[in-house]
Order: C-alpha cells, then sequence, then structure tokens
C-alpha cells in the first residue's frame, strides 16, 4: 500500500464525491470546461465524447472537487493533494472508471484551476492544490458538502508480507478475495450501522462533517494464508477516530454533547476470558515503579501480545513512554508478575485474535443500538453516544460483552 506518511500531503480519497448543491454546480462548470477543453486540445485523448465519458469525466472532477474541498476546508495543516501514480489492475477496493485521472488533472491544471506539483518519485504520487477561482469558490464553502460514492467496499482484508532483506516489516497487501456466504453477512452489517449514521447529524464545533462510511479491516498472517474473517476486524473511516481528546467535548450527536464509553482494559480482559481465568482486581496496567507511565505499561502489554517472540527490547513508542532504565526485559518481567496467568499468551501473536473478538463485540453493540435508534460512534474499544443515551448504551456494552465472551468487561466513562 502506498506511504501516507508525509505531513503535507492529504492522500486521495477516490469515493469522495461533490453532494452539496454549492459543490454540485462547482464540478459541473468545471466538467464542461475539461471536455471542452479536452475535446479541442491536439493531443486530446477524449473527442466529441461519448455518454459513457462524460459519466466518467463528470465522477473524477466531482471526486477531485470533494477531495481538494476536504482539504482546503476540513485539513488546512495539509499542502496538497497526493494523488497515486501507480498502474495497478482493478480490484474490488478501486473505484471504476477513473483511468483518465490523470488526464483530467492535466486539463483543470491547464485551465488555473489546480497547481500541480511534480512527482515524488520515491514515493511514485504527485500532488494537487487548487488555486485561483476554484480555491476561493472551496473556501467560501462548508465540508458539509462532501459525500461518498456509491459502492465503496466496507469489508476489507490485508495480508502480512513478511520482512526485507534488512529486517524492515513490508507494507500489508490488499487480497482481492472472493465473496463467500461470511464476507456477504459482514457487509451486511456494516451496510446496517452506515445507513443508520448517515442519517444522524453528526457536528464537531457546530459544524455539519463530511460524509464518511465506516470500513471493517481484516487481516491474514500471511498472503498464503485462506481467505478468512477472523483475525483484527476493527472498524476504521470515521473523522472521529483521529480526533484528539480535547476536542471529543465539542462533538454533538443530534445536538446532544457525547457521553464518551470505554470498555475498561479491555484487552487484558479479553486475554483472560481466553486462558480461562479471573483478573486480579484493580487497574490491570497499574505496575510497581511505573504508576505515572500508565500508558507506556498498556503499549507494552499490547507488544507483548502482538509479537510472535519474547520482548527483549522496547519497541520505540513503548520506550519513549517509560522512565530511564526500564529495559524490555524488565518491563516483560513486571507484565508476568503482575498477571502470571497471561505468561502463555505473550510473545504468540496472540493481539490479533483479541482484536477480533473485540471488534465483534463493537459491531454487536453498534447494531443493537441502531436498532434502538441510538446513534453511536465507535471507537477500537468503546462508542461515543448522546449524552442522554450514556446509561442504556452502558447496558448494551456490558450485556454484550457478557453474551460473546462470557465475562462482564466494564464500561467506563472517559471525562473530556
Amino acid at each position: 500500500m502506498d506511504d501516507t506518511s508525509a505531513s503535507s500531503d492529504c492522500w486521495f480519497d477516490p469515493w469522495a464525491t461533490s453532494q452539496g448543491p454549492n459543490l454540485i454546480s462547482l464540478s459541473a462548470s468545471i466538467t464542461t470546461q475539461v471536455l471542452q477543453a479536452t475535446a479541442k486540445g491536439p493531443q486530446a485523448r477524449i473527442r466529441q465524447p461519448r455518454p459513457e465519458q462524460v459519466e466518467r469525466v463528470t465522477n473524477i472532477v466531482s471526486c477531485l472537487v470533494a477531495n481538494l474541498a476536504a482539504m482546503h476546508q476540513g485539513h488546512p495543516e495539509h499542502r496538497r493533494l497526493a494523488i497515486p501514480l501507480r498502474h495497478t489492475s482493478q480490484s474490488r477496493y478501486d473505484r471504476k472508471g477513473f483511468g483518465h485521472l490523470p488526464h483530467v488533472i492535466d486539463a483543470m491544471a491547464a485551465q488555473g484551476l489546480v497547481l500541480k506539483h511534480p512527482a515524488h518519485i520515491k514515493k511514485r504520487r504527485t500532488g494537487i492544490e487548487a488555486t485561483g477561482g476554484l480555491l476561493e469558490a472551496l473556501l467560501s464553502g462548508t465540508v458539509a458538502e462532501v459525500g461518498r460514492a456509491e459502492g465503496e467496499e466496507t469489508i476489507w482484508l490485508t495480508a502480512r508480507m513478511g520482512r526485507n532483506a534488512i529486517g524492515h516489516k513490508l507494507p500489508y497487501q490488499l487480497v482481492d478475495y472472493v465473496d463467500t456466504p461470511e464476507a456477504c453477512s459482514l457487509r451486511r452489517e456494516m451496510e446496517e450501522i452506515n445507513a443508520f449514521l448517515a442519517t444522524q447529524c453528526i457536528e464537531l464545533q457546530g459544524q455539519p462533517q463530511a460524509g464518511f462510511k465506516l470500513t471493517r479491516r481484516f487481516l491474514l498472517r500471511d498472503i498464503e494464508d485462506p481467505h478468512t474473517f477472523h483475525l483484527h476486524g476493527r472498524l476504521y473511516g470515521g473523522f472521529w477516530e483521529s480526533l484528539p481528546k480535547r476536542l471529543r467535548a465539542d462533538l454533538r450527536i443530534n445536538g446532544e454533547p457525547i457521553a464518551d464509553l470505554d470498555f475498561a482494559s479491555m484487552f487484558p480482559r479479553l486475554a483472560y476470558a481466553r486462558v480461562g481465568a479471573k483478573p486480579p482486581e484493580g487497574d490491570l496496567y497499574a505496575i510497581p515503579g511505573l504508576e505515572e507511565h500508565r500508558a507506556g505499561v498498556k503499549a507494552g502489554f499490547a507488544a507483548m501480545l502482538s509479537s510472535a517472540n519474547e520482548m527483549t527490547r522496547l519497541p520505540s513508542g513503548v520506550k519513549d513512554a517509560l522512565p530511564e532504565g526500564w529495559t524490555g526485559r524488565r518491563l516483560a518481567r513486571a507484565i508476568e508478575e503482575k498477571h502470571p496467568a497471561l505468561v502463555p499468551l505473550f510473545g504468540k501473536d496472540i493481539a490479533l485474535d483479541l482484536m477480533f473478538t473485540e471488534s465483534c463485540v463493537l459491531v454487536a453493540v453498534l447494531l443493537r443500538l441502531a436498532r434502538m435508534g441510538i446513534a453511536a460512534l465507535p471507537m477500537h474499544d468503546g462508542v461515543m453516544v448522546p449524552l442522554n443515551s450514556g446509561a442504556q448504551a452502558r447496558c448494551i456494552m456490558e450485556t454484550t460483552s457478557l453474551a460473546l465472551c462470557g465475562i462482564t468487561i466494564p464500561v467506563a466513562t472517559k471525562v473530556a
């Protein structure tokens, strides 16, 4: 998968589309300009366009305008929209009919609507940004006019690709799987959740947000493994998932402030359920000498469950969250002393299995709440619901964990 790490880039989303009246009108005007320009150009690829070609260009322009609107209005920290240059065969994850994307970008650049930056060779992408009249029009609009096109795949399957010659992890690869009854059932669940959330008013700092679609992402430990949907399975795609905690208090669901509900210490509790043991009382991440470094203990605990080997060195993110003098072996011994019943799970790459159980609980909670008419915004181990629905949601979360895991996982309310 492409590198999306450049902080100045906003990654192109092929499923974004112009939805509100202003963006639709703007996209229609630009589509006309692009079609006229390409019909006249000496190197034109599109001459006297057929209806299907007009439709393709219309969809591409609508998508580009929506992406630029989302970037310039909603993500001012990003300077460029990063467009991938790789030419790969179509898969279930791709939006069809976008073969003319580079030509449409060139036409928009020639019309003075966008600035096109040279391609970054190593990352194999080019960058664009709106300029002139297009930028002015976008800045006067609202990100709420950005919607989602139909047909987006909500059930993703990726595979680990091992490591390269110097030991670095290779990027995961999307798997173009064949539909099965299980995949279709999982997709129907996501369609129900997305359809319900699309009817709810979700605002941040008093402003409606761009359309979104939640996806559920599964993983294979190896590209040669059978195509199954039993590992990972967490949900992605909601703008609130990357929202700084300080801004969660500014979220409103149907005009109400939120209740931020979190399964308490869910990962270690799922691990205890897996070995059939009862967890100790109190904070499961409380380690003597690290009382003020809970985040580091939590990250180290997850690393021990995620690795296929004994933790002898601290991952960089864990190391930065611990005080001087703590090594991988020292932290591992301290966690093992705190949780002797879980020692058989450490270094066994079991985290993906626990994530799957976690995601099954979360999806079941979302479906039950949706059928009760309660909007819930999922995090990996919790949900955000309207404040007045907090007590109902807490009850649903605890009863669902008991039904699916055999234990009641306590639910805590986070303070914004």
